[in-house]
């Protein structure tokens, strides 16, 4: 959760969610090495993590130094509100419970949970500091991970890649 809202507080957030994301995925990856399409679906998250950090390491490195709170109480307590998810936390995080997770249902459960954290927090950051292209970016390759992942869940289908039109 984060405590003070800044620009900058906010791009190191997203920075370290997309490294914990990142080694989520491969774990997950390498848990399911038995089961190729489950493996495949968690080892190409893992890699869009890994683009999503460099992104935002990209913006805290063009931030300037002036970079102050965001204006708006309102916006800050909806910025704080969405910070605080059990996907966010280190005693509760994505691998407080890797163990328990023992097929692909309970992995993707728990996938899905963390791309819609992810993509909650990243529209209220983009709500509260305007839009801004990698941002936008970033923000939609969280949405197409959430219906992809929805879709496999659903329909229990065979996941062929990311970028699946279905």
């Amino acid at each position: 959760m984060l405590e003070d809202i800044t620009l900058k507080s906010c791009l190191e957030f997203a920075v370290k969610t997309e490294e914990v994301g990142s080694q989520f995925y491969s774990r997950l990856a390498s848990k399911f090495t038995k089961k190729e399409n489950v493996s495949e679906i968690f080892a190409q998250l893992s890699k869009d993590e890994v683009v999503h950090r460099n992104q935002f390491a990209e913006l805290l490195k063009k931030l300037p130094n002036t970079e102050g709170m965001i204006a708006s109480p309102e916006k800050r307590e909806y910025i704080k509100a969405m910070s605080i998810s059990e996907f966010f936390s280190p005693k509760h995080g994505p691998f407080a419970n890797i163990d328990k997770i023992k097929d692909r249902d309970d992995a993707l459960e728990k996938a899905f949970g963390l791309e819609k954290a992810t993509l909650g927090f990243y529209d209220a950051v983009q709500d509260a500091l305007g839009k801004n292209e990698i941002l936008s970016q970033v923000i939609e390759a969280e949405k197409s991970h959430v219906i992809t992942l929805m879709k496999v869940m659903v329909t229990g289908a065979k996941f062929r890649s990311l970028q699946d039109s279905w």
